[in-house]
């Protein structure tokens, strides 16, 4: 569950969490929130320990992660083997504190992903429900395995890890951690982009401002290759518009739109949460966005030729699209969020030479670059 501050996300996740699903098992479920002052355990009127799943219905469970706590038991993990390493690098290490690396980019949100893909390939629950919502930049979270895993391989890249500990047998146990988040990461991400388990649910308020929100949302989503299943808009308490005079046009096609009921107060109990009629959908999806891209030959052959890459992408604000390219991967820019598209393989010895937004359709145009292009014979990977 994920939207703009304000939009009541906590709240239809936790309705989510005790309410049906439509077109999947009723079975144990597990709502997991990242919120620092922990409210949801007293809505449900819990004690809770960060870290450990606690009963709050008869068939759901609350995990409240304290993604300190998991930063001091990596931390923990992780010194000896780099420090193994030994040298002015690793020099002092023992000395730091994991509250010292709480603001490092990345860090807390991948510890805390890490946690969450262990919960959902347990085999425990038949659903999980993540509420992205508090101080969270929502959209920044769901990208954070992709990046860590970017920056890590171009800082330390794989071959030469391999070769430094080919080398130096001291480097082998800090090689071998690097792989170990390199992969964990990789995994994350691959599990999030996967239609057939892994579905976005947005929540944004109603009237005009709540449309834009959605679409928004939707947009960088289908950038990023997560599912959207459904948007859901929210009255909040009191609200003078019926939920049957709520806009539900979809911000695209695929993607329904449901209205949640309106309460007369805030809801505090599992029987109040219910209330608002939330039922989420959970049926596969299919690939979208950049996940779903395909690579076209139009004309022409070795430097002479002319590839598209394209995929369906929603563009609520052309404006804010940009594009660029970094090494094997390309950039895209959309509502302020940078996605890297990481380049079938014919098309990373190409320059891009044109870009087009049409009919739904994100169209980039690539030539051949002559000075790395494979030379007659040589064929192209």
């Amino acid at each position: 569950m994920l939207g703009p501050g304000g939009a009541g996300v906590s709240t239809i996740a936790a309705a989510a969490a005790v309410g049906p699903v439509r077109g999947g098992p009723d079975g144990r479920a597990l709502l997991i929130t990242l919120d620092r002052f922990r409210q949801a355990s007293r809505v449900f009127g819990v004690y809770s320990t960060p870290g450990v799943a606690v009963p709050i219905s008869q068939g759901a469970a609350l995990l409240e992660i304290d993604t300190l706590a998991l930063l001091g038991e990596a931390w923990s993990g992780l010194r000896s083997p780099v420090s193994l390493a030994g040298g002015a690098v690793t020099e002092g290490l023992g000395d730091i504190d994991p509250e010292e690396l709480t603001g490092l980019p990345g860090i807390a949100e991948l510890l805390a992903w890490r946690r969450i893909r262990d919960e959902a390939v347990s085999g425990r629950w038949s659903r999980i429900v993540l509420d992205c919502s508090g101080e969270m930049d929502a959209l920044g979270f769901l990208g954070v395995p992709a990046m860590v895993a970017g920056y890590v391989e171009r800082l330390w890249p794989r071959h030469r890890r391999l070769a430094g500990a080919a080398e130096n047998p001291r480097l082998t146990g800090g090689a071998a951690v690097v792989d170990a988040l390199v992969a964990d990461c990789l995994d994350i991400v691959e599990l999030l982009v996967d239609p057939t388990c892994v579905h976005a649910h947005v929540v944004v308020p109603t009237g005009v401002h709540g449309t834009e929100m959605a679409q928004r949302h939707v947009a960088v989503l289908d950038l990023m290759g997560i599912v959207t299943a459904e948007v859901f808009r929210n009255p909040g308490v009191a609200s003078a518009e019926p939920a049957a005079d709520i806009d539900t046009t979809p911000p695209r096609d695929g993607v329904g739109v449901v209205g949640v009921a309106s309460l007369p107060t805030p809801p505090r109990t599992v029987a109040a949460l219910r209330k608002l009629g939330v039922a989420v959908s959970d049926g596969p999806g299919v690939a979208v966005g950049s996940r779903a891209a395909e690579v076209e030959h139009l004309s022409g052959t070795g430097v002479t030729a002319t590839y598209r890459l394209s995929w369906r992408q929603p563009l609520p604000d052309p404006r804010s699209l940009a594009l660029g390219r970094s090494g094997d991967d390309l950039l895209v820019t959309l509502s302020g969020v940078r996605h890297r598209v990481s380049l079938p393989s014919v098309l990373r010895r190409c320059t891009v030479t044109d870009a087009r937004w049409e009919d739904g359709m994100l169209n980039i145009r690539f030539r051949p670059d002559p000075a790395v292009w494979p030379r007659t014979g040589q064929g192209v990977d």
